[in-house]
């Protein structure tokens, strides 16, 4: 699936009752399409490739559910090339702006191919907790 199809579905499938509702829980939002996550769920099964490029242009955008679903479409292929998908994970751990997508990332992004990449990661987790963005000058 292309990126100019996935943003055209986004669109179609978008509501001002769900762009509300996601306002009453993720304060943060700036952008967004207003589209349920059972929509970017059905998008993300579509998938079939492992395709790193269309997850960094989803992110890039900025809008809510294009991070979301980036989230979720690197769970399904992080195996596929675990070191490729750490990388994408320190990228975009720089810029995350709210409680969902660092939830989504997290849980579906990443897990399973942590165990693949114990040490990395743990590396990774070290040097990130350890940046001002934390308020903390050394916390390991």
């Amino acid at each position: 699936m292309k990126l100019v199809e996935i943003r055209k579905i986004l669109k179609n499938k978008s509501s001002k009752k769900s762009k509300e509702s996601t306002l009453k829980f993720v304060l943060t939002v700036k952008k967004q399409y207003g589209v349920k996550v059972a929509v970017l769920n059905e998008i993300a099964k579509q998938i079939k490739e492992p395709d790193f490029e269309l997850i960094e242009n989803l992110w890039k955008s900025g809008i809510f559910e294009e991070r979301l679903l980036a989230s979720k479409i690197l769970g399904k292929i992080c195996k596929t090339n675990p070191t490729k998908t750490l990388k994408i994970i320190q990228k975009f751990s720089k810029d995350i702006s709210d409680w969902v997508v660092c939830d989504t990332l997290a849980t579906q992004g990443i897990r399973s191919i942590i165990n693949l990449k114990k040490k990395n990661f743990l590396i990774f987790l070290r040097n990130w907790l350890n940046q001002k963005i934390c308020g903390k000058e050394d916390l390991l």
